[in-house]
């Protein structure tokens, strides 16, 4: 589950350096389908608020305020 621990790392570390939590969750289509297939083979459901899947960008995610 590499994909999904590394973006609750973020999550986790974005509020605790900013003290609030984001706003909108930018993920890019190629991360999406990744996260989706790790949670898809562990039967886990993706329920993040705020999250907006994007093309053609060059990040995995990114978190906003």
């Amino acid at each position: 589950m590499e994909k999904m621990d590394r973006l609750r790392d973020a999550i986790t570390d974005y509020i605790n350096e900013k003290g609030v939590e984001y706003q909108r969750l930018l993920l890019s289509r190629t991360f999406y389908t990744k996260l989706k297939k790790e949670a898809d083979e562990h039967d886990v459901p993706i329920d993040l608020p705020n999250m907006e899947i994007k093309d053609n960008v060059d990040y995995d995610f990114k978190l906003l305020p």
